[in-house]
């Protein structure tokens, strides 16, 4: 195979570095003008739905990637929903609490039903002694 213009194992010194650096340079330069034309006829043509799609794309990603910014340092600073003060303990007490809220009213559940049994006794007493 030539080697032809294939420079890559040539020994590589600041005016070599420079040169490749203007080429990528000119590159850059020569994209940038077509995007830029490309969006000067879409900004002539009034710019219709399709074309900007992509940027009302790009716009809600960069609005969500804001948000979660926020709410890692709002998560960091311990202003979040989760505050890291908050211990397991703190959770744990939330549970004893509802348990014995629960349990209070199951409690007060069995006693009115015994008190509806004892009613419903009491009927059906009366029926039989009242025929």
């Amino acid at each position: 195979r030539p080697k032809g213009t294939d420079f890559s194992h040539a020994p590589r010194d600041a005016e070599w570095e420079e040169v490749q650096l203007k080429k990528q340079l000119r590159q850059i330069e020569d994209k940038m003008a077509k995007v830029e034309e490309a969006a000067r006829r879409r900004r002539d043509r009034g710019g219709r739905r399709e074309d900007s799609r992509p940027a009302l794309v790009k716009r809600e990603l960069e609005q969500l990637m804001d948000y979660k910014r926020r709410e890692l340092r709002k998560l960091e600073n311990a202003e979040g929903e989760v505050k890291t003060g908050q211990s397991l303990k703190a959770f744990q007490d939330d549970i004893a609490i509802v348990k014995e809220q629960v349990e209070g009213l199951e409690a007060h559940l069995r006693k009115r039903e015994a008190v509806l049994q004892d009613l419903r006794d009491l009927i059906e007493a009366e029926k039989a002694g009242g025929r």
